[in-house]
């Protein structure tokens, strides 16, 4: 399928990543091919990263100089990043999670906050929508951990909806890369991803 491109210049781009596409195996090839100028060829670097079941913001370099200007945005938390997810449960109106964070000694495959380590996990979120039985939540993520915002959400009892490893299964992951905002060309590029179908019809579902 085709990526929805929701900016793009000559150095970057930011696409709309569809849920069950992996970003090594399946974004970056299609951005090379698609984003590619004309008689050319795109040069995608991937400077974060989404699940295969996460749908929306990704950013992809289109230049070697901009990658390393990129990476160095994130590691100075210069990257705004926002994410909804439809959770199981009743979470408070608003949380601030800052929790250890590491590989689960159980399961070298998950990831866990019950584990003594010095590397910490931070994010917060606020209840946007009450439904039956769940609620839909903004997060803002402070930190880009693996499988962050999925394990910090279940250990705190509130799992994401359609998560198979640490929580509810279903018939995809219910979350969404919402909101993109980082420092670009001596400005600022701020990109918001529409809310895929499937999430929009498990929220009607659940009213």
């Amino acid at each position: 399928m085709p990526l929805a491109v929701l900016f793009r210049d000559s150095a970057l781009a930011v696409v709309d990543k569809p849920a069950g596409l992996a970003v090594d195996e399946d974004v970056v090839p299609l951005a090379a091919r698609e984003l590619a100028p004309k008689g050319g060829r795109a040069w995608p670097r991937i400077v974060h990263r989404l699940d295969r079941g996460t749908s929306g913001c990704l950013l992809l370099a289109l230049r070697q100089e901009t990658e390393a200007e990129l990476k160095r945005a994130f590691d100075q938390g210069l990257v705004e990043k926002t994410y909804l997810a439809l959770v199981d449960g009743s979470p408070p109106d608003r949380a601030e999670l800052d929790t250890p964070y590491g590989p689960d000694p159980n399961d070298r495959r998950k990831f866990t906050t019950r584990v003594i380590t010095p590397r910490r996990a931070r994010l917060g979120y606020e209840v946007v929508e009450r439904l039956r039985e769940a609620a839909l939540v903004r997060v803002k993520l402070e930190t880009g951990r693996t499988h962050q915002i999925r394990v910090q959400l279940a250990e705190s009892g509130f799992p994401v909806i359609g998560d198979v490893t640490y929580g509810v299964p279903g018939s995809r992951l219910m979350l969404h890369a919402e909101r993109l905002k980082f420092p670009h060309a001596g400005g600022t590029v701020e990109c918001v991803a529409p809310l895929p179908e499937e999430l929009r019809a498990a929220l009607v579902q659940r009213r």
